[in-house]
């Protein structure tokens, strides 16, 4: 099972994770690491880092979510310091590439990355500070929908009865073999 932590903050998007049981494949611009697109490249006899152009790999589009619910970093930054909820789901691994982050260190390249594969490389590779996330990605070629099935909803330990309420409704009614939770550890 794979998580995807959410606050109430964006309540359209997370409705349209519930609602349509999909993921969005965001630009790699709009992630949290502002190092994102970095790497390092030896092509004038020196390491360099660089940067994929914005502009021109705009297509490279990331759906990012953890195998680890239980990290409390990630309640703190993702779900608003334990006042969200975390979505468990399942995705149909022969439809989707799914690849585990690497964090040790930007991607290192003898030449500019320009295949495919080099590309996605750049985006499996994240500082160590990051590690706490378990990060797991699909790497699409636009900004695309990634379909789920949604298995659980665990709740934080701060969060708000009402909230908790809402969502539990919301989510009988797409599904109701949806597991419900609460987080206290």
């Amino acid at each position: 099972m794979y998580y995807k932590f959410r606050d109430f903050r964006n309540y359209k998007y997370t409705l349209d994770i519930l609602l349509n049981q999909k993921s969005y494949s965001a630009s790699f611009r709009n992630l949290n690491d502002n190092f994102e697109g970095q790497f390092f490249s030896d092509t004038s006899n020196e390491f360099l880092r660089y940067r994929l152009n914005q502009r021109n790999d705009q297509h490279l589009s990331i759906c990012s979510f953890s195998k680890d619910y239980k990290s409390h970093l990630l309640w703190s930054h993702c779900a608003d310091g334990h006042r969200g909820f975390v979505i468990g789901f399942d995705i149909d691994e022969s439809k989707y590439d799914i690849a585990k982050v690497n964090y040790n260190g930007l991607s290192i390249f003898p030449h500019l990355p320009t295949k495919p594969e080099d590309l996605k490389a750049v985006f499996l590779n994240k500082l160590k500070d990051w590690s706490y996330e378990e990060e797991y990605r699909i790497i699409t070629a636009k900004q695309e929908y990634v379909d789920i099935r949604i298995k659980k909803i665990i709740f934080g330990y701060e969060t708000s009865t009402f909230d908790k309420e809402i969502i539990t409704k919301l989510a009988k009614l797409i599904d109701s073999d949806i597991v419900i939770e609460s987080y206290y550890e």
